[in-house]
């Protein structure tokens, strides 16, 4: 994948100039999660829609989630990120692949 400059727009999210820990996920990557979340849970879901108090999601679809976001994102999610708050909505799910893709480019330069 390109590198992305400090301070420069990317499609996953807008980095802030001095600090990768203030990033927002690019609408297109909130819509294109919810689209496939809406499809995996058989309902339409908002961006801030927590599909696990709403039950439709159980841990072995969240593995799949989590699956998910590796293969098509080309990273690893840690123990550490393993975090109900990482992936308990669309919008969250969004911000985490931005921050673990913004730390890919903060400590290698490759994503």
């Amino acid at each position: 994948m390109a590198d992305v400059g400090e301070g420069e727009a990317d499609p996953l999210g807008e980095f802030s100039d001095s600090e990768f820990g203030a990033v927002v996920p690019a609408p297109e990557l909130v819509e294109r999660l919810r689209r496939h979340f809406s499809t995996i849970t058989g309902s339409e879901l908002g961006p801030d829609d927590d599909y696990f108090a709403l039950g439709l999601v159980n841990s072995l679809r969240a593995m799949e989630i989590v699956a998910y976001l590796e293969r098509t994102f080309e990273f690893e999610v840690d123990i550490e990120d393993l975090d109900l708050a990482n992936f308990r909505t669309v919008h969250r799910a969004a911000a985490f692949i931005a921050r673990k893709c913004a730390a890919g480019v903060a400590t290698n330069g490759v994503r």
